[in-house]
């Protein structure tokens, strides 16, 4: 049985601090079959270079997330859809754990965060997500089949932070089963003040 291709799309703006470790992970993933696509915004750091060291496509397209992810979700060439921000690093297993929920029947997948940063108000946005883990009006899908997102209409362009939810809320909406992997991501934050 042919493996399914997987499109991991990130969108980027000045994301030299994240990008890499965002980048290697989609790299060292247990499911093999898969392809890389950044959308940057503009980047005027490192952001370019390091993709390009990595040798994933690269688009540059705006002005915000919603508008990067469907640009780069219009340009994929996968069955199957994941959408990260540069600064979201994959365990080794998401990809695969992904794939299994789609021979379960599931084609829209919610993943688990953890939050990394430094800093005592790091430590406390690690606290607050860890109390979400498995709660689903908070955790938002990044995985979905290509046909059901643009059945979906994809991320409404006029919002930014809050498409993931406002799509998932689209597929509950329209009857689709969500499911979930164990596997982690990792949100790296840096250094959060007040």
């Amino acid at each position: 049985m042919e493996e399914s291709l997987v499109s991991v799309i990130i969108p980027t703006r000045n994301s030299e601090r994240t990008i890499e470790t965002v980048l290697e992970s989609a790299r060292n993933q247990t499911y093999s079959h898969y392809e890389i696509i950044v959308v940057d915004n503009h980047s005027c750091d490192r952001t370019l270079f390091i993709v390009e060291k990595h040798k994933a496509t690269l688009y540059s397209h705006g002005p915000e997330r919603s508008a990067q992810r469907n640009y780069g979700a219009a340009k994929a060439k996968g069955e199957y859809l994941i959408f990260l921000d540069s600064d979201i690093e994959l365990s080794s297993r998401v990809i695969e754990e992904c794939i299994q929920q789609v021979r379960k029947g599931f084609e829209i997948i919610t993943f688990p965060e953890a939050i990394i940063g430094e800093g005592f108000w790091a430590k406390c946005r690690a606290l607050e997500a860890a109390c979400y883990l498995g709660d689903d009006t908070i955790e938002a899908p990044r995985f979905y089949s290509r046909k059901i997102f643009f059945a979906l209409g994809g991320f409404e362009e006029a919002l930014s932070g809050t498409e993931d939810w406002d799509l998932r809320e689209s597929a509950l909406r329209a009857g689709y089963a969500i499911g979930r992997i164990a596997a982690l991501t990792m949100h790296h934050e840096g250094r959060i003040d007040l």
